[in-house]
């Protein structure tokens, strides 16, 4: 008996001691998994808010693009209304700036690069409000401003990187130790029965919300991984689109950074003629070739609507019908819209089935894309049409006088250092006022289109003709005898008196031109005294009876 007693004794000490050790190893391990859940959580939120601060420079980074943008349009329109958008930027800007100081005021580096930041965006605000007098972009300060986003954000990515390798090691770590704690659980199952098997249901009820915990974790990092890579990929197509002089270029290096951001993929640019009455492939990437190169743009569902369009089975029956043959199963279509003028459509389709879901990830990316792609070929549009208005006549598409002065200029400074000659002929519609009032003014505008179209068609390439002003014309003939200046001008004036022109119900046959002819430097020795020779020998060519050539 006492020997059982003291085999119970000895028993119960037994128990006591592992359910003793039993507590207090649950309660240790319990503290150990509530501050190692808290240490994820911080973790997670400690990547969340470099996200947030790299989502913010982000925002500051395209509110300068959009100064930039509007600064420029403002100095090529003088719209005022641009201006007010770059300086509403302006101030948007000192905001994003004071928002990013609350989130990095625990970091000195970073507070004194956006302490930097925001006095930039004042004297950024200063030059803004000079523009009109200087006509000058704010160049250097925008790029300081985005030197120094450029530094915060690397500095952001940087602490992005070790707070994702920190928070996946603590995971791993808490993994470990957790399936640890199971195993030695199951060992106190055997001296603790129900109890403790109650407590090792509750301990694997933790284990599993720190694996959803860590799942979450890694499916956030991910997601932050793609979008680091989405606004990447976004940067090097902006810097690119920038240098373009061209729209070759454009189109080229649209579709290649479209590539990359929607790898797996096959696609088309289509712009808008003039007309706006036909649409036409510019470019494309990938294997598909169902595009018809040019279509009407009323058959694309996109640009019928203004908006993107997925088509996919099951989801939509329309098909849009600029397809050479049968549509593709899954595609969408994206108008290009800039400034409120849509410029084109750009048509994407997926390769495979699998790479539907990694385009639609990517919508938005691709929707910002468009739209630098858009705004670019805008831009390149307005710059060639303001070009063209400074040195081109409305009427007749010829060089304007601003345009012949200097190309006259430059031409006798090149024969000085050829010592070659160069004919300046001066031309005039003969009549012309009388054939003005006679049949109406819209007549006389047909007249000095096809008096100018005859001009263009029988000179050489390197020569140059110009509207002078009224129904006078000047052509300027580089590197040229008398005997082929008069050639010329004979050519010329025969082509004319040739002419029969039709208006209306009427038939035109009297039209002549009355040229004078002067060549430096045997009449003239400057530009001023050649033109004067020139229209001296025309006034004779008038006077001794029109329809005739006069050497000065």
């Amino acid at each position: 008996m006492l020997k059982r007693l003291q085999s119970l004794d000895i028993g119960i000490a037994l128990i006591l001691a592992a359910a003793l050790g039993s507590v207090v190893f649950t309660v240790a391990a319990s503290s150990f998994v509530y501050q190692n859940t808290k240490n994820l959580i911080e973790a997670e939120g400690w990547v969340e808010h470099s996200q947030e601060v790299l989502n913010s420079l982000q925002s500051a980074s395209q509110r300068l693009d959009r100064i930039e943008a509007y600064t420029g349009l403002y100095l090529a329109t003088k719209n005022e209304d641009q201006l007010i958008a770059a300086r509403s930027n302006v101030v948007s800007l000192s905001t994003s700036s004071t928002r990013i100081r609350s989130l990095v005021f625990d970091n000195a580096v970073a507070v004194q690069e956006v302490t930097a930041l925001g006095a930039c965006a004042t004297r950024l605000a200063h030059d803004l409000e000079r523009v009109p007098e200087t006509g000058k972009s704010p160049q250097t300060n925008i790029l300081k401003c985005r030197q120094t986003l450029g530094r915060m954000s690397e500095q952001e990515r940087t602490l992005l990187k070790q707070r994702t390798e920190a928070s996946r090691e603590r995971s791993q770590r808490s993994v470990v130790t957790e399936f640890s704690m199971g195993g030695i659980s199951l060992l106190a199952l055997v001296f603790l029965f129900g109890f403790l098997i109650r407590d090792a249901f509750r301990r694997k009820s933790v284990a599993i919300l720190t694996n959803r915990t860590n799942s979450e974790l890694a499916t956030t990092v991910q997601q932050l991984h793609n979008r680091a890579e989405e606004s990447r990929l976004l940067t090097d197509a902006r810097d690119e689109l920038q240098l373009c002089t061209g729209l070759d270029q454009v189109y080229r290096a649209a579709v290649s950074s479209f590539a990359r951001l929607a790898p797996a993929t096959s696609g088309t640019i289509c712009m808008i003629n003039n007309s706006r009455a036909m649409a036409e492939v510019v470019a494309r990437w990938g294997l598909d070739a169902s595009m018809v190169e040019i279509f009407v743009p009323d058959s694309c569902c996109s640009l019928r609507s203004g908006r993107l369009r997925w088509r996919e089975i099951g989801a939509s029956e329309v098909n849009c019908s600029h397809f050479l043959n049968d549509a593709p199963e899954t595609y969408f279509c994206l108008p290009l819209v800039a400034q409120g003028e849509t410029l084109g459509m750009l048509f994407l389709t997926p390769n495979d089935k699998d790479s539907i879901e990694g385009v639609r990830s990517r919508e938005d990316s691709i929707r910002q894309l468009a739209e630098l792609t858009a705004m670019t070929i805008a831009g390149l549009q307005l710059r060639v049409k303001l070009e063209n208005q400074s040195v081109r006549d409305g009427l007749t598409g010829l060089f304007n006088r601003h345009f012949m002065e200097i190309a006259l200029e430059r031409e006798l400074a090149r024969a000085s250092r050829s010592k070659s000659q160069v004919a300046m002929l001066m031309l005039d519609v003969d009549h012309f006022k009388t054939f003005n009032d006679q049949y109406g003014h819209a007549t006389g505008d047909i007249v000095l289109k096809e008096v100018a179209t005859v001009f263009e068609a029988k000179i050489r390439s390197g020569d140059m003709v110009c509207r002078y002003g009224g129904e006078e014309f000047a052509i300027i003939l580089p590197d040229v005898t008398v005997e082929g200046a008069f050639m010329t001008a004979e050519r010329i004036r025969t082509a004319i008196a040739g002419m029969r022109l039709t208006s209306g119900l009427a038939m035109h046959s009297d039209l002549s031109v009355s040229v004078g002819v002067a060549l430096f430097p045997q009449d003239a020795e400057n530009s001023g005294d050649l033109l004067r020779k020139a229209d001296a020998a025309l006034y004779r060519a008038k006077h001794e009876g029109r329809n005739q050539v006069v050497l000065a």
